[in-house]
C-alpha cells in the first residue's frame, strides 16, 4: 500500500538528506496500470542554505522517497542540528520586530506563493522581476531570499520571523574589539585615544576568570564578594615584577574589569548554579528552589500524617511559688494533622526539647480534654476536639528525639509510622513550622513578657523583664486557648477538593477533620490512653539484689517483689529484671516480670534511697557524678595516708624490734611466755599511774591561765602535781603531824618546769608500751 502524501510533508531521500513537499499536481491514472495515479511533486532540501525547489515525478516520489518521523519536540529541535537553522523553536515569545519583519516579507511574497508557476525554474525569475516593480516589492534578490525562507520553513508566516538568534560573531572568542570606552578621569586624561579603549578579553582572561571563580568565589564554606574575586584574580593573575624585581599590579586598564567579571559570571552560571554552589543544596532547597505541588498530594486524608516539631517560646515565664522569679522561657511541642490543619496534640514545659516532652506531646491526643478544659479554666467543647484519641499512620519530624530507640515502640506498639526528615529541611513539615509563627502571632500582642529574640538582639531594645507575669499554669491555659481558637478559624486558601466544594465544607481545621475522618474510619486506629504510656515510657534493666532492684544507682522496692522472693534470690545471686522509668520523676519505677508473664508491678524507692524523692532522673545522674567528682582522688589520698603510716611507725618497729632481740638473746618461745599473767598485772598498773598522771597533768595545764600568779603576789604557793603513793603517804604524815604543808611553792628551784615533766611522762607511756 502506497504512502500518501501531503504538502509540507518531509521526506528522506536514499542518502539521507531531508525535503520538503511543497506542491502536488496529479494528473490521472498511468496507462496499463489501473491503481496507479500520474503527476509531479514539488520539493526543497532543507538544509541546503541556496536551497530552490525542484520537479520530482509522483512515481519517482513513492519509489526514492519514504516519510520521514514527525517533525521532533521543542526540546529536541533545540539539540537538532537538522532543524535548527530553519526550524529552531524560539525560547520566548517571537517579539514586536521580529512579527513586523514577518509582516512585511509576507506582504512583499503574498501575490507569488499561491501561484504554483513561482515553483517552476523557467518562470520564477519573470515573476521576481514583474513583483520588484511594483511598490513595496523589494529587489528579485530578497523576493528570492523570503521565498526560500517560506518553502524550507512550512510555508507559513512564522516562517518569516527574523532569525536574531542566529545573529552575532559567534566565532569570537573574548569581546571581540567591542566595549564601552572609558572615561578620562585621573591618571587618564591627557592618556591618549589608545588608554580610553576598554581592556579586550581573550581566551586567557576567560581561563582566568573560570579558575578564580571555581577557586576562590565557590570556595565551600566561603561568603564571598564579587569585588572580592575580582582584586584576587588581578592580584593572583595579573602582575608584572618591575625594575627592583618587586612583584606589582597590572594597570587597571589592563586587566578585566567588575562588568566584564560578573557579566562572564552570569552567562556561564545560571541563577541556581550560583545560588546552590554559594549556599549548599540544602540551604538553597530551603531558600531558593521552586515550589511546585503541593503537600496535599502526598497526603491521603485526615489522620494520615501528622507533623510533629519543638521550639522555644518568646514569652518569659515566673515561677509558681514566687511571682518575683523569672524562670525563662518554656519549651513548646505542637502536633498538627496535614490534610485538615488541625493542631491534636501539644505539650508546654520546661522540659527541653528530649523524648520525654515528645512522650507528653503523644499522649496529650488521647488525654482528657474535659478535665484538661476544667484544669484550666476554660470552657470545654467537644466539637473542639474531633481528634481526641485519634492515632495517625505516619509521624513526621525531623532528627530529633523521635529518632532515638525508645521511639522505636511507637510503630511496633501503636501502628504509626515515623518519618524523619532530612536536616535542614523544614520546609518537608511546613505546616508545623509556620504554627509555631501563627501561635506567636496569637500570644503575642496582649501576653506579658513576650520577648523575641530578634528583638532583644536590637540595639536599645525593650527589656520585658518588669512585664513577666505568667508562671506555667497560667500560660498553658494561653496555649490551648490558641489551639481552639485556629481549630476554628477559617483557613483562606485552603485548597478544598471539588468534593469538599459540593458538600458545602468550610477550610476550618476541626471540620475538615471531621469530613475526612468520616471518609477514614477503617484506615485509623484509636488510643488506649494507659496502653500508650506504657508503651511510651523509656526502658531499661535493673538488677535485682537483697538491698533491692537497683536501677541508675538507686534502689527500689515492692510488696511482689518480696513475695516472690526476689530480693532473697538476688543475695544469692543478682538476677537482671526489665524496668520502665520516667525520665521526670526517681519516685518510682515500673518491674516487669522476670518469668515472661507479662506482670507489672510499681516500684518505690527504699529507705536507702528515698533522699532521691522528688528528683529526675537527670539530678539522680548529677547527684552521683558530682559525688564521683568529690571522691575522684580517693586512692590518691588512701596512698598517702599509707605512706604517712608507714613513715611514721617505721622508725618505731625498728627500734623496737632491734631491743627485743637483744633482750631474748637465747630465749625460747616458752620461757617468753611463762610470766605473762604477772608481767601483765604490773603492766596494767604502770598504765593506770601513767594515765592518771597524764589527766592531772592535763588539768593542771587547762587550769594554768586561772591560777596564775599576778605579778603583786607571785609569792602565793600553787598545788604540786603528786601520783597516787605521794599522795597516800602526805595524807599519813599530815595526820601524824597536823598543819605541815603538803604543797610545795609555786617557785620551788628543785621542781622541773611543766615540759620537762610532760616530755618525762610521753617517755614514760612509750617505755610502757
Amino acid at each position: 500500500m502506497r504512502v500518501t502524501y501531503l504538502r509540507n510533508d518531509v521526506v528522506a531521500s536514499r542518502d539521507g538528506t531531508l525535503h520538503r513537499i511543497l506542491h502536488i499536481e496529479v494528473f490521472d491514472k498511468a496507462h496499463g496500470s489501473p491503481c496507479a495515479l500520474t503527476g509531479r511533486a514539488w520539493l526543497i532540501h532543507l538544509t541546503e542554505p541556496l536551497a530552490l525547489p525542484f520537479e520530482v515525478p509522483l512515481e519517482q516520489l513513492h519509489t526514492e522517497y519514504k516519510a520521514h518521523s514527525p517533525e521532533p519536540t521543542v526540546q529536541q529541535r533545540e539539540a537538532s542540528d537538522l532543524f535548527q537553522p530553519k526550524t529552531k523553536a524560539f525560547r520566548r515569545a517571537p517579539s514586536a520586530a521580529s512579527i513586523a519583519l514577518s509582516l512585511k516579507a509576507y506582504e512583499r511574497i503574498s501575490s507569488l506563493v499561491d501561484n504554483p508557476a513561482i515553483l517552476s525554474p523557467t518562470t520564477r525569475h519573470a515573476l521576481l522581476v514583474e513583483r520588484s516593480k511594483h511598490a513595496g516589492g523589494g529587489t528579485p534578490k530578497t523576493l528570492l531570499k523570503d521565498l526560500r525562507n517560506w518553502w524550507q520553513g512550512g510555508q507559513t508566516q512564522d516562517a518569516l520571523f527574523g532569525k536574531y538568534s542566529l545573529c552575532g560573531r559567534h566565532d569570537v572568542v573574548g569581546t571581540g574589539k567591542r566595549g564601552r570606552k572609558r572615561q578620562a578621569k585621573g591618571d587618564l586624561v591627557g592618556a591618549g585615544e589608545a588608554a580610553l579603549q576598554p581592556y579586550q578579553l581573550g581566551q586567557h582572561d576567560l581561563d582566568n576568570m573560570r579558575e578564580v571563580l571555581e577557586m576562590y568565589y565557590f570556595e565551600k564554606g566561603k561568603q564571598r564578594t564579587l569585588t572580592a574575586t575580582l582584586q584576587h584574580l588581578h592580584e593572583t593573575r595579573y602582575t608584572f615584577i618591575d625594575g627592583n624585581g618587586d612583584e606589582c599590579l597590572l594597570p587597571e586598564r589592563e586587566c578585566p574589569s567588575y562588568r566584564q567579571l560578573s557579566r562572564f559570571l552570569k552567562t556561564n552560571y545560571p541563577l541556581h548554579v550560583r545560588l546552590s554552589r554559594r549556599k549548599g543544596e540544602k540551604r538553597f532547597a530551603q531558600e531558593d528552589r521552586a515550589t511546585e505541588g503541593s503537600i496535599q498530594i502526598e497526603c491521603h486524608g485526615a489522620g494520615h500524617i501528622y507533623e510533629f516539631d519543638a521550639t522555644i517560646v518568646d514569652v518569659k515565664l515566673v515561677s509558681t511559688k514566687d511571682r518575683s522569679k523569672i524562670v525563662g522561657k518554656p519549651t513548646l511541642y505542637l502536633i498538627i494533622d496535614r490534610h485538615s490543619r488541625l493542631i491534636v496534640g501539644h505539650y508546654i514545659g520546661f522540659e527541653n526539647a528530649c523524648y520525654t516532652a515528645a512522650m507528653q506531646a503523644i499522649l496529650s491526643i488521647g488525654e482528657d480534654k474535659e478535665a484538661l478544659c476544667e484544669r484550666l479554666g476554660l470552657p470545654y467543647d467537644s466539637a473542639d476536639w474531633p481528634a481526641h484519641g485519634v492515632l495517625p499512620e505516619m509521624f513526621l519530624a525531623d532528627q530529633g528525639e523521635l529518632v532515638s530507640r525508645e521511639a522505636r515502640r511507637i510503630g511496633m506498639s501503636l501502628r504509626s509510622t515515623i518519618s524523619n526528615v532530612p536536616g535542614l529541611r523544614p520546609d518537608w513539615k511546613p505546616l508545623v513550622e509556620c504554627g509555631f509563627k501563627m501561635m506567636q502571632a496569637i500570644i503575642a500582642p496582649d501576653t506579658p513578657g513576650y520577648a523575641p529574640d530578634a528583638e532583644a538582639r536590637k540595639r536599645r531594645s525593650i527589656n520585658v523583664d518588669k512585664d513577666v507575669a505568667l508562671n506555667i499554669f497560667e500560660f498553658t491555659a494561653v496555649i490551648v486557648a490558641g489551639i481552639i481558637a485556629h481549630n476554628k478559624t477559617m483557613q483562606k486558601g485552603y485548597p478544598l477538593t471539588d468534593a469538599q466544594v459540593a458538600d458545602r465544607q468550610r477550610p476550618i481545621p476541626r471540620e475538615l477533620f471531621e469530613h475526612s475522618v468520616q471518609r477514614r474510619m477503617g484506615s485509623l486506629d484509636r488510643m488506649n490512653f494507659e496502653k500508650v504510656r506504657e508503651e511510651l515510657l523509656p526502658r531499661g534493666e535493673a538488677v535485682v539484689t537483697a538491698d533491692g532492684v537497683s536501677f541508675k544507682k538507686m534502689f527500689f522496692s515492692c510488696p511482689e517483689a518480696r513475695e516472690h522472693g526476689w530480693l532473697v534470690q538476688g543475695r544469692r545471686q543478682r538476677m537482671p529484671i526489665q524496668v520502665a522509668f520516667d525520665y521526670r520523676l526517681a519516685d518510682e519505677i515500673i518491674l516487669y516480670s522476670p518469668n515472661g508473664s507479662g506482670e507489672s508491678f510499681v516500684a518505690k524507692l527504699t529507705k536507702d534511697s528515698v533522699k532521691f524523692e522528688g528528683m529526675s532522673f537527670k539530678e539522680v545522674a548529677q547527684h552521683f557524678h558530682d559525688v564521683e567528682e568529690l571522691t575522684a582522688d580517693a586512692i590518691e589520698v588512701k596512698r598517702q595516708a599509707q605512706y604517712e603510716f608507714h613513715k611514721q611507725t617505721k622508725p618505731i618497729i625498728e627500734v623496737a624490734v632491734k631491743e627485743m632481740k637483744s633482750v631474748t638473746k637465747g630465749m625460747s618461745r616458752s620461757g617468753r611466755r611463762r610470766d605473762i599473767a604477772p608481767a601483765r598485772a604490773e603492766e596494767l598498773r604502770g598504765e593506770r599511774t601513767t594515765l592518771v598522771d597524764v589527766f592531772n597533768t592535763q588539768a593542771a595545764v587547762a587550769d594554768g591561765p586561772r591560777t596564775a600568779p599576778q605579778p603583786s603576789d607571785t609569792a602565793k604557793p600553787m598545788a604540786k602535781v603528786i601520783s597516787i603513793n605521794q599522795a597516800h603517804q602526805a595524807k599519813s604524815s599530815n595526820n601524824e603531824q597536823a598543819g605541815t604543808p603538803t604543797v610545795a611553792p609555786f617557785n620551788n628551784p628543785h621542781k622541773p618546769p611543766l615540759a620537762a615533766r610532760m616530755a618525762e611522762l610521753r617517755l614514760r607511756m612509750q617505755g610502757n608500751r
